[in-house]
């Protein structure tokens, strides 16, 4: 499922230009970002297979701070709510916050994570953000949820 997703991400982003002339196109970023997807979700269902085919472990003990998704499918549609999550927030809430809340979502799915190492993970994403669009995008770029840009 995740991997048609994607593949309807790509056939969307094939509607914009991925170069313009020499120059890097609008959509290049969203065509890698989609085959990403679909090259992910290719990997983790071939790891899922091969789990499938493994005798079954013993039960993890669960951490007392840990938090956990439950099911098979947990991980791939917390990575799946990230992608979408940065996508939506991208535009109103700016660079910064978009990536600090994909990071702590990711972190999630991920498994046993704290809930400090998920403020962590999203203090540290909001912080890379922060240090790339400051220095390298253009100062038209929206990095805050507030100003004009």
């Amino acid at each position: 499922m995740i991997c048609a997703v994607g593949l309807v991400f790509f056939a969307l982003a094939r509607t914009q230009p991925a170069w313009v002339g020499d120059r890097i196109g609008p959509g290049l970023f969203a065509q890698w970002l989609s085959l990403g997807i679909v090259g992910l979700s290719m990997v983790w269902g071939l790891l899922a297979l091969v789990a499938a085919w493994l005798p079954p472990r013993r039960p993890e003990t669960e951490a007392a701070d840990g938090l956990r998704l439950r099911g098979n499918a947990g991980p791939g549609l917390a990575l799946l709510a990230a992608v979408c999550l940065f996508a939506l927030l991208l535009p109103t809430a700016g660079l910064i916050t978009a990536c600090a809340v994909t990071a702590a979502v990711a972190g999630w799915g991920a498994g046993d994570r704290s809930l400090r190492a998920l403020g962590l993970s999203a203090l540290l994403g909001g912080a890379v953000a922060a240090s790339v669009g400051l220095t390298l995008l253009p100062p038209t770029t929206r990095l805050w949820p507030w100003g004009p840009f």
